[in-house]
């Protein structure tokens, strides 16, 4: 069965079934008791924890090929910035490193800058301070360049930006890699954009990364003190964010931006097998509102022609995954548990959303219509206490009762495996976790 909506009004009927088979479920929620407040000055449950033993891992990047610049201390790494050529890598030493000022690659050609060690927690960058309310008191720009990759760093401790990508001066094949992101104040990773259309930043990942925040702004803190995400980026072209964690990125009211927050003019962005616990908001292909990016009389876009599957998001006050402006979208196999506080917001279908298929999605929670359109099919939204290993700490594992997720779903040529990269088998289960491969040798 498969339905396309429009309109304004809240799509209740399909987030109580599974489209293929008529399941309700109805049993008393238990988040909130679970995961405790979502608002503060502590993140709560979640916090300072590893990922899961089965989340996939980073493989060590091969030994550098070309010129090798080593560096021990700030004065150095300036230095080496300065002076590394196409093909270079500067091999950070284990250490702290306070920076009085951003670095900033430009017009940079196939560098790398990585930890000696490759443990990203063995080197830290960080700025001049979350409280220091510094201006432009970020970590790392890269501008025009082709080919930089920053792996197996940590990144920390300042008021503004991690890592700022600049749309507006066309950099290529960026790649995030490995890293660690912690209590970055406004934006861990950010992308600008300027207003010429033709302009993006054209192939790029963030891969097997970690961010997580310990605290959250204060009232006076920027917007009230919910101006604050983890990514969020513009004029992407042919982007991957993958195998990542993103715990306790929150507002001071719960209005965070996101996780995973991408917009105006951006396109072919793939969002895949990422772990979210305890966020305002997860996944944002798009907002409601305007960006001074935006070009004046052209039909507003922010995001087409992407995916967003088999990613697990539990928690956060806000929304699991919302759509604003984006067409040609894909939602697939995503597993999301929502806590009381705006349970309905599993899946937010926003105004300008068209075109867009979602499907074997497992939902403790609503799918909502709110002014966009999509189809939808093998769809299971419900309370579905007992289905999940421990949604608490972001576990969305199946559990053997999860008999309306088990073999329910449609099978999709997009999506072959689970979160932890195991095959799919059919009939396929909803969700980003497939059962039947926990049983697969006995079969």
């Amino acid at each position: 069965m498969q339905l396309t909506l429009t309109g304004s009004g809240r799509l209740i009927m399909m987030c109580r079934l599974l489209c293929a088979g008529g399941l309700l479920m109805v049993v008393q929620a238990g988040w909130a008791q679970t995961v405790g407040s979502t608002h503060g000055d502590t993140p709560g449950p979640g916090a300072n924890q590893a990922a899961p033993a089965w989340f996939p891992k980073a493989e060590p990047l091969p030994a550098p090929a070309g010129e090798v610049i080593s560096v021990a201390t700030v004065n150095e790494l300036f230095t080496a910035i300065e002076q590394v050529g196409p093909g270079g890598t500067i091999l950070m030493a284990d250490g702290s490193y306070r920076l009085p000022r951003v670095i900033r690659l430009v017009d940079k050609r196939d560098i790398t800058l990585r930890s000696v060690s490759g443990d990203p927690a063995s080197v830290v960058l960080s700025g001049r301070g979350w409280d220091s309310e510094a201006e432009g008191d970020d970590i790392l720009h890269i501008a025009h360049s082709e080919g930089v990759t920053i792996a197996d760093l940590t990144l920390s401790d300042c008021r503004s930006y991690g890592i700022k990508v600049e749309a507006e001066n066309a950099p290529r094949d960026i790649h995030i890699y490995n890293c660690r992101f912690r209590d970055i104040g406004v934006r861990a990773i950010k992308g600008s954009a300027g207003q010429d259309p033709e302009v993006r930043a054209v192939n790029g990942s963030v891969r097997y990364c970690q961010f997580e925040n310990t605290r959250v702004p204060p009232e006076d803190w920027l917007f009230g003190g919910d101006y604050i995400a983890a990514i969020d980026m513009m004029a992407l072209d042919h982007w991957t964010f993958s195998d990542n964690t993103f715990r306790n990125i929150k507002g001071r009211h719960g209005g965070a931006r996101a996780a995973i927050f991408i917009w105006v003019r951006s396109r072919h962005v793939t969002v895949e097998r990422n772990l979210m616990v305890n966020c305002d908001r997860g996944v944002a292909f798009g907002n409601p509102g305007q960006s001074t990016a935006n070009i004046g009389g052209k039909a507003l876009v922010y995001v087409s022609d992407a995916m967003i599957r088999n990613n697990f998001i539990a928690g956060g006050p806000d929304c699991g995954i919302e759509l604003w402006y984006a067409q040609h979208i894909q939602v697939y196999n995503n597993s999301i548990w929502r806590p009381e506080q705006n349970w309905g917001r599993g899946i937010r279908i926003g105004t300008g959303t068209r075109d867009t298929h979602i499907a074997n999605n497992l939902v403790h929670g609503e799918i909502r219509l709110e002014g966009g359109e999509a189809r939808l099919n093998h769809n299971l939204c419900a309370r579905l206490d007992s289905y999940f290993t421990d949604p608490g700490t972001g576990d969305l594992s199946l559990t053997a009762a999860a008999t309306g997720a088990i073999d329910q779903g449609v099978t999709l040529v997009e999506v072959t495996d689970d979160i932890r990269l195991q095959p799919r088998h059919e009939p396929v289960d909803l969700g980003a976790w497939e059962f039947r491969t926990e049983n697969k040798d006995h079969e």
